[in-house]
Parts: structure tokens; C-alpha cells; sequence
């Protein structure tokens, strides 16, 4: 048992000397994680060796500039005096834009502000080949050369070329982008990294996936909608009573039905039929009191409707109305012959002699009062 415990006991780990530490951080540029990871210990045990050696110089935290080393950042420089762009620098060092831009502006060097090989005017020449000369889409055009829309945006507006307004697409001629590759005429079909060719065979991936999950719910739809329309044409049903054998509404089983393109006219005439049906044999019943005969007031009186309701269904289903004489609805502009008014035997009036002198008399007077001038 003592040889066991004897054997499971662990040798001692040997130290590294702090001055060690600080040579690494102060002179080589080494931040406190790499220092813990080359000697295998945790940061806490580095860090507090060297505040207990006295040490105090520590860079200030989160400066992503600080965790760069001489060596790599004088490679940085190096790179971009070359003519290496700031995206391939960043790639190949592993460093964000945001640091580089610091060392360089740190030196004093200047930053270029070209473009880069992929964002270049003969690709943006490509791009508008492809946007404004055969109308494909920004999304479409970013597919066929593996990049993302905002850079075909980009790239159109910094070179000067035209940008579509955006329209419906349902009202836009759609292609497929296996057309798109090869059937394009003067468009070569651009060299991909293999990046971008996977990204694009992803695009083409979920494109079609789309597409066919559309198909099938379009299918799946009609096949619904024609179910509901079996019911509502066949069966003799209305839209609620369809609605609550499926725990719907009647307006989410028309609005279905309409929407897969189902003609539902006939429900409406057949229930415009069936009104007509039920309000002819109403005015059946008028007709029976009113051919009574009975005035139309009394008719309403007796259904508690107006005349006017009554003379209209009558008239709506073919009754013959009587008014003044004449039956109500035969053509009212149709005049009528006018009989000739009995003339009166005129008598000649009598005057009185009187009466024939005192005017007379008076035309007399008032001739001589009258003075010509």
C-alpha cells in the first residue's frame, strides 16, 4: 500500500526564474497568455510572480496593439510597401483592418485607397454586364460571381453605373441560374476561389430547397382548397359550415380557396337563385290578398312593410299593379289618346242701356280733361 502511494506522488515541477517572465514581456513584446502557455502555467500564476518581483510596467489591457509583436508588425509593413493590398495583409497575418491601420498610420505611412483584384473596375465592368446589360438582380448577380449583394451595389455606384429601382418580383421574369452560367451570351463565366464556389453551390443549395418547399406547399394548398371546394360545391354546404368541421373560420375557408386560384362564382349565383326562389313565393302572397282585392297599404298593414316594399316585390316577380286606371307596370311614356272637350254654347250678354250711357258719359269727361301738348 506504502509503494503505491509512493508511486502516485508527483515529482516536483521546477519554476522558471521570473526575471524569466519579465525578459519575455518586456523585451521579445510577449503578451502574459503566451508566456503561461509556453512554461504550461495559468496566467494568474505569471502575472502575480511578477507583482511580487516588483514588476509594474504592464501594458495597458485590451490594447489589441500591444499583443502585436515587432516581428509581425514590421512584417505588416513590409507586405504593404510591396503593394500588397490591406485585405490580403489581414488575411495573411491573421490581424484585423483596424490594427493595421494603426501601425501604419503609427510609421506615418500612408494608406492607399485603390481597389482591390476582386472590387476592380474590369470586375465592376462584369457586374454591370450582368446587372444592366442581361437584368439580373443584385442578389442574382452576387450568386453568379460567388460574392454578396452589397458588394455588387458598391462596386456599381463607385464605378458610375446606373442601379435599378427595386420592382415587384412577381412581375419580373425569373431564371434559373444553371441558365445563368452558360447561356449569357458575351459573359464569361468568372473564375471562383474555392471559397466562393462553395458558397455558391450553398446559395444554389438553399435556392432550390426554397423553391421546391414552395412547390409543395402550393400543392398542398390546392389539394386543401379543392377539399373545401368539394364540400362547399358538391356537398351543398356554406363556408362556415365547411369552417366548423375544420375548426375554421368561413372567411379562412373562402380566403383558401380563392387563393388557389378556384372559381367561386357559382356559389354566388346559386345563392342569388335561391333568394330569388324564397322571395318569389313571398310575393306569391302578396299577390293572393292584394288580388282580393286589397290596396297596397293594406297589404303592407298586414306584414307590417310599407306600400312601397310591397309594390316593389310585386313588381320585381311579374304582377300587374292597378293606379288611376291603368295598370302599373305598362309603359308609362306611351301617351294616351285625349278625347275631345265638349264645347259650351256661348250666350251673348245683355248690357243695360244705363250701363251703356253712364260709360259713355264718363269716356266723354275724361277725353276733355285730357291736354295734348
Amino acid at each position: 500500500m506504502n509503494k503505491q502511494q509512493t508511486n502516485k506522488k508527483k515529482t516536483p515541477r521546477v519554476m522558471p526564474d521570473v526575471s524569466e517572465y519579465i525578459k519575455l514581456y518586456k523585451e521579445s513584446n510577449y503578451p502574459i497568455r503566451d508566456i503561461a502557455k509556453h512554461y504550461q502555467v495559468s496566467v494568474s500564476t505569471v502575472y502575480n510572480a511578477m507583482v511580487a518581483a516588483g514588476f509594474s510596467e504592464f501594458r495597458p489591457k485590451h490594447a489589441r496593439l500591444s499583443h502585436t509583436r515587432m516581428s509581425k508588425e514590421e512584417q505588416a509593413i513590409a507586405l504593404y510597401q510591396t503593394g500588397v493590398t490591406r485585405t490580403a495583409v489581414v488575411q495573411k497575418l491573421n490581424i484585423s483592418a483596424k490594427t493595421l491601420n494603426q501601425v501604419l498610420e503609427k510609421h506615418g505611412i500612408p494608406i492607399r485607397r485603390g481597389i482591390d483584384l476582386v472590387t476592380s473596375a474590369n470586375r465592376a465592368a462584369q457586374y454591370s454586364k450582368a446587372y444592366n446589360d442581361h437584368h439580373l438582380t443584385l442578389r442574382e448577380t452576387a450568386e453568379l460571381f460567388g460574392v454578396s449583394h452589397p458588394i455588387i451595389l458598391r462596386e456599381l455606384k463607385r464605378n458610375g453605373y446606373p442601379i435599378r429601382q427595386s420592382v415587384d418580383s412577381k412581375n419580373r421574369p425569373t431564371f434559373k441560374l444553371k441558365h445563368k452560367l452558360g447561356g449569357i451570351a458575351g459573359l464569361p463565366t468568372p473564375k471562383l476561389t474555392p471559397k466562393q464556389k462553395e458558397r455558391r453551390q450553398i446559395l444554389m443549395r438553399i435556392r432550390q430547397r426554397r423553391e421546391d418547399n414552395q412547390k409543395l406547399k402550393r400543392l398542398k394548398n390546392y389539394n386543401r382548397a379543392k377539399e373545401y371546394w368539394q364540400l362547399v360545391n358538391e356537398g351543398g354546404l356554406d363556408f362556415e359550415e365547411v369552417g366548423k368541421l375544420f375548426d375554421l373560420s368561413g372567411k379562412t375557408i373562402e380566403r383558401v380557396i380563392v387563393q388557389a386560384g378556384i372559381d367561386i362564382s357559382e356559389v354566388a349565383r346559386r345563392a342569388k337563385a335561391a333568394a330569388f326562389k324564397e322571395e318569389q313565393a313571398i310575393a306569391q302572397k302578396y299577390w293572393e290578398l292584394y288580388s282580393k282585392p286589397m290596396s297596397l297599404d293594406e297589404v303592407g298593414a298586414v306584414f307590417g312593410l310599407s306600400d312601397s316594399t310591397v309594390r316593389a316585390v310585386l313588381i320585381r316577380h311579374g304582377y300587374e299593379i292597378r293606379k288611376r286606371g291603368r295598370i302599373e307596370n305598362s309603359d308609362r311614356n306611351q301617351m294616351k289618346p285625349r278625347q275631345p272637350k265638349p264645347k259650351k254654347n256661348k250666350q251673348q250678354a245683355i248690357i243695360p242701356a244705363e250701363n251703356m250711357e253712364a260709360t259713355g258719359k264718363a269716356l266723354d269727361l275724361l277725353i276733355s280733361n285730357t291736354k295734348v301738348k
